[in-house]
């Protein structure tokens, strides 16, 4: 996640420019302006979002090769059986279980895997053109 500080750090440059032109097209009462804006902070969310969605993936990515070199390596073969199945620099597995092995799925004090796969919801939705952003506090998920 090593380029999110700077992902965040454009977003808030981009989205308080945005902010800003919005006050002063509510202030001119200028309802095409504020729509046109309103639109363009969702399109800046939506990209935002998904450049923080890549970072994350990729520490996820990185924790289950990890997690399947350990494994693998482990001298008692009940612990390696299952791991031995797996490529820790190909790991061909769905998002789900990648982030199952990265993150607690029963620690219901972070809620981290649940939140994970719903933002992973809206990320394909995003991704793959069926929708912008909405409902997101993009600030807050990056």
């Amino acid at each position: 996640m090593r380029e999110l500080p700077a992902i965040e750090a454009t977003y808030t440059e981009l989205a308080s420019e945005l902010d800003r032109k919005m006050d002063e097209a509510i202030l001119r009462n200028d309802q095409r302006a504020i729509e046109w804006l309103g639109q363009q902070r969702q399109i800046n969310d939506s990209a935002y979002f998904i450049l923080a969605w890549g970072q994350l993936e990729a520490k996820i990515n990185e924790a289950c090769g990890e997690a399947v070199r350990r494994r693998t390596h482990h001298r008692d073969w009940n612990v390696r059986r299952a791991w031995d199945l797996h490529d820790p620099d190909d790991l061909r597995a769905k998002f789900e279980d990648r982030a199952a092995l990265a993150l607690d799925r029963s620690n219901a004090a972070t809620d981290a895997y649940r939140r994970t796969i719903r933002y992973y919801g809206q990320r394909n939705r995003v991704a793959h053109g069926k929708s912008l952003a909405t409902g997101i506090d993009a600030p807050t998920v990056i």
